[in-house]
């Protein structure tokens, strides 16, 4: 019995095999959707997101948080004008 739950222990994702995973099902999500539909949902769940996020963090480590993620979707932004 206890070699079987170690067995599916091992089986199981890792954390630090979760970023790849996330990318590799945000790929199919994202490949099976046409444009206005990935504009739909970025803009739909990206607050959602957010919120769950900031609803974790202290002030501070929201602030930062915000700052950064207002950076890099600046940054995308701008290589677009």
């Amino acid at each position: 019995m206890n070699s079987m739950m170690e067995k599916m222990m091992s089986m199981m994702m890792k954390p630090e095999d979760m970023p790849e995973m996330m990318n590799m099902m945000m790929d199919k999500m994202f490949s099976e959707m046409s444009g206005e539909d990935r504009i739909q949902f970025m803009s739909t769940m990206m607050p959602k997101c957010m919120d769950m996020i900031f609803a974790e963090l202290d002030d501070d480590s929201r602030e930062k948080v915000a700052r950064d993620f207002m950076g890099r979707m600046s940054d995308k932004m701008e290589d677009q004008l």
